[in-house]
C-alpha cells in the first residue's frame, strides 16, 4: 500500500458488523471511522477524505441510496469509491446500487478475506488514478503545477471575479540571467536552481495561492482576492526572499535574483488575455529598468 495509511470510512447502523469490519481491516493496515447513519457520515466527509466508503444500504434517516447520491454530488468526495455491504442481494437492489453510484457491492454476512480483497483493489485504483492525475498536473522538475494547469486555474479564477465582481491579480515572473547559469555551470546545475527558486517561492505564498512553471525560466502566480498594492507586498516578500538564496553548487553558492511583471484584473477586461498582456508588459518593464525588481500595470 502507498506510504500513508489509507482511511475506511465504515457506514453501518449495527455496532456488530461495524465492530467486525474496523477490527480486520485495522488488523491489514488501514484507518478506520464508524458512523451509524447517513447523517453523521456526511458530516464526517465534510472535514475529512476517506480512501473508500462500506455502506450499508438499511439505515435510520437517510439510507445508503441517498447518502450515496449526495456524495457523489459533492465535489471533494465524489471520486471517492463506495462499496454498498447489504443483506439485500436481490438483483433490484445490486443494480439500484450502481446507478447511484457505488463501484461495487459485498452481500452480508460477508467472508473476510472478500472483504479485505475488494477494500485493497478500489483502494489502489483510486490512489492510482490520484497519482496519475498529479501527474498530469504538475511540472516534473520543480513540482509545481504547469502550464496547462495554471491557465485553466487563471480561467476560472477570472470567469469567477467576473461573476462576483471581486479582484485577483497575476504576477508573471522571470529568473534573472538564468541563460548565464546554464552556460557557465550546466544545465543540471541550472535545474537544481529552478527548484530551489521553486521551493522557495512556494514557501512564500498563502495557501490560496497559485503558482506554477509556465516556461524554461518563467513562473506565474494568481493571486486570489488581491489588488495590487497587496501583490505588491507580497512580490516583495517573494523576489527578497529568492534575493538572499545561496544555492549549493560543489565548493560555492550560486546566487538569482528575479523579476516580477504584475496586474490586477478590471472590470473593463474583456478576456484573460487583457489581464496577461498587462502583466507581461509590466515583467518587460522591470526587466528594462535593471532586474530584480517588481513593476505593475
Amino acid at each position: 500500500m502507498n506510504e500513508s495509511k489509507p482511511l475506511i470510512l465504515i457506514v453501518e447502523d449495527s455496532s456488530v458488523n461495524g465492530k467486525l469490519c474496523e477490527r480486520l481491516l485495522n488488523k491489514s493496515g488501514y484507518d478506520t471511522a464508524i458512523c451509524t447513519d447517513g447523517e453523521s457520515a456526511i458530516e464526517f466527509v465534510n472535514s475529512n477524505s476517506p480512501d473508500l466508503i462500506l455502506l450499508d444500504i438499511v439505515m435510520p434517516g437517510i439510507d445508503g441510496y441517498e447518502f450515496c447520491k449526495v456524495m457523489k454530488n459533492n465535489p471533494k468526495i465524489k471520486h471517492t469509491p463506495i462499496i454498498f455491504l447489504s443483506a439485500m442481494n436481490d438483483e433490484k437492489s445490486i443494480i439500484k446500487g450502481f446507478e447511484n453510484g457505488a463501484v461495487d457491492f459485498i452481500t452480508k454476512p460477508f467472508r473476510h478475506q472478500e472483504l479485505l480483497a475488494r477494500t485493497r483493489t478500489h483502494v489502489e485504483l483510486k490512489r492510482a488514478k490520484e497519482k496519475l492525475l498529479q501527474m498530469a498536473i504538475t511540472d516534473e522538475l520543480t513540482g509545481l503545477v504547469n502550464r496547462r494547469y495554471f491557465m485553466g486555474r487563471l480561467l476560472h479564477e477570472y470567469e469567477r471575479t467576473k461573476r462576483y465582481e471581486s479582484v485577483f491579480t497575476v504576477l508573471m515572473i522571470d529568473l534573472d540571467y538564468f541563460k548565464k547559469i546554464n552556460d557557465t555551470y550546466g544545465h543540471q546545475s541550472g535545474d537544481t536552481v529552478l527548484r530551489a527558486v521553486s521551493d522557495s517561492m512556494k514557501l512564500s505564498l498563502r495557501l490560496s495561492d497559485i503558482i506554477g512553471r509556465i516556461g524554461g525560466e518563467e513562473f506565474a502566480v494568481i493571486l486570489p482576492e488581491t489588488d495590487i498594492n497587496a501583490a505588491h507586498i507580497i512580490g516583495e516578500r517573494l523576489r527578497k526572499r529568492v534575493e538572499v538564496l545561496k544555492i549549493p553548487h560543489k565548493e560555492r553558492s550560486l546566487k538569482i535574483t528575479i523579476s516580477i511583471g504584475a496586474s490586477s484584473s478590471s472590470k473593463d477586461d474583456l478576456s484573460i488575455d487583457d489581464v496577461l498582456q498587462r502583466s507581461d508588459s509590466a515583467l518587460y518593464r522591470a526587466k528594462e529598468n535593471g532586474r530584480n525588481r517588481i513593476y505593475s500595470e
